[in-house]
């Protein structure tokens, strides 16, 4: 019983340890952690940075998508399905409280056509605890199927 109980008390502080760091860890290293667990296709990571009322505003082709954490791990998994690697730059940076914006690359290679391709997004992050809450973002999908050969732009 002893056991048990120590065991419980160590999981604990290993839990108040973990969310003290996301408290103290620098948004822009949160928004970093967010683009590897996409390149890795790591949905189990990608949960993990999420808050639980996480909420996805996305511009899509079709138009602003809202999703919710699940469905974005959901999405993460059907990606990382779709490309055989994936790796995002993240450049220009801004933040204005919690709130986080950024200009990010993605180079992916397709695994059905075998083609690369490189897409520019922009992304609007806002924090709540070291966890991102709500995703505003843009990407260039009509560029990204026009470049694996999966739509002809006139």
């Amino acid at each position: 019983m002893r056991r048990a109980s120590n065991a419980l008390g160590a999981a604990a502080v290993l839990g108040l340890v973990v969310a003290l760091r996301r408290r103290r860890e620098n948004p822009t290293q949160s928004l970093r952690r967010y683009y590897e667990a996409w390149a890795q296709g790591d949905s189990k990571a990608l949960r993990s940075l999420l808050a639980d009322d996480y909420r996805g505003h996305v511009h899509t082709l079709a138009g602003t998508e809202e999703r919710d954490a699940e469905q974005l791990a959901d999405l993460l998994e059907n990606h990382a399905e779709a490309f055989e690697w994936t790796n995002f730059d993240v450049r220009d940076v801004l933040r204005d409280g919690d709130r986080l914006a950024a200009r990010v690359t993605m180079r992916a290679r397709h695994r059905e056509t075998g083609r690369e391709a490189e897409i520019d997004g922009l992304v609007i992050l806002r924090l709540v605890g070291g966890r991102i809450a709500e995703e505003w973002s843009s990407w260039d999908y009509l560029g990204l199927a026009e470049q694996l050969g999966l739509a002809k732009v006139a």
